[in-house]
């Protein structure tokens, strides 16, 4: 098909950000270049440079392209609004000013959700007000990225959130205006909820924005589901593997995608903890493996990779 693919700085460990154990941004965005991928996602705001000028410098040194960011914040909160609005504006200026389409939008981790992650049937669910506030800035989020800055919000449902499991992913797609807000559909993510990534492709084909690719390791996530394990935790203990390594069949992904016609990227993601060793030898044998199903484009490292 192929698609133009991705990783992300959270696949060196990088997130939330701020860790003493984060690589230097610069040795982040070298492999990213050497390993063969055509991008990167901007990471946590802060750990690349913010400045769009410079980020665009330094991606077309290295020939890379921004694939999109994120905003991972308690978007349910009306004392966060103000803040979260404000990060958001931020990290739009940095996507458009360095060429990036899509801003990725996700409600953020927090202790009772993290605690049943993976769980559905032990999960609280938002009250209805909450709810309606959760939703309501979804989309005034996705108003001011398409507004202000020309950029495609696509609603990511996470693990340890509060939008993680089938009805809730049914539910905010089902209330919120398919013109403000599209998906972004997370495999591995959808895996660990007990959510079919193909469903949710074939359900919710028309909505998708931008894809995260991940996989699981079905033996560590059971551990994780039977020992009642934090989705930090779970992180920590290698839930996420590298791609072709674990349960998500990929090739059917790549199989479903091309029937919808999608043709924005694909990002190779695999959370670990800050530290965590592997990376770029990970990074590469994921990358083989989107080439083996088609996702990638068959082609070597990056001339301009230092």
């Amino acid at each position: 098909m192929p698609l133009l693919t991705a990783t992300a700085p959270g696949t060196w460990g990088v997130e939330p950000g701020g860790s003493p154990l984060d690589p230097p941004w610069t040795r982040v965005l070298d492999e990213i270049a050497v390993t063969g991928f055509d991008g990167s996602e901007l990471g946590p705001l802060g750990y690349y440079p913010e400045q769009p000028a410079w980020l665009r410098h330094e991606l077309d040194t290295r020939e890379l392209r921004l694939a999109g960011g994120f905003v991972m914040e308690p978007l349910h909160d009306r004392n966060e609004l103000r803040r979260v609005l404000e990060l958001t504006r931020r990290t739009c200026a940095a996507l458009a000013g360095a060429g990036a389409a899509v801003l990725v939008v996700i409600d953020g981790l927090c202790r009772d959700r993290s605690a049943t992650a993976g769980r559905s049937a032990a999960a609280a669910r938002l009250p209805a007000p909450a709810w309606a506030r959760l939703v309501a800035t979804v989309e005034q989020i996705g108003a001011l990225a398409a507004d202000e800055f020309g950029l495609a919000a696509a609603f990511h449902p996470h693990a340890g959130t509060h939008v993680e499991f089938a009805d809730e992913i049914e539910r905010l797609l089902a209330d919120s205006d398919p013109e403000l807000v599209g998906l972004c559909l997370d495999t591995g993510h959808a895996r660990y909820a007990g959510v079919d990534p193909l469903r949710l492709i074939e359900r919710h084909g028309n909505r998708i924005r931008h894809v995260h690719l991940k996989d699981v390791d079905g033996a560590a996530l059971a551990r994780a589901l039977s020992r009642g394990s934090s989705f930090e935790q779970a992180v920590a203990d290698g839930v996420f593997c590298p791609l072709g390594a674990g349960d998500v069949d990929l090739a059917a992904v790549a199989a479903a995608l091309e029937r919808i016609g999608f043709d924005g990227w694909a990002v190779f993601e695999q959370d670990r903890a800050p530290g965590a060793p592997g990376a770029r030898a990970e990074a590469e044998a994921s990358l083989r493996h989107l080439r083996q199903v088609g996702i990638a484009r068959a082609a070597g490292p990056r001339a301009g990779a230092r």
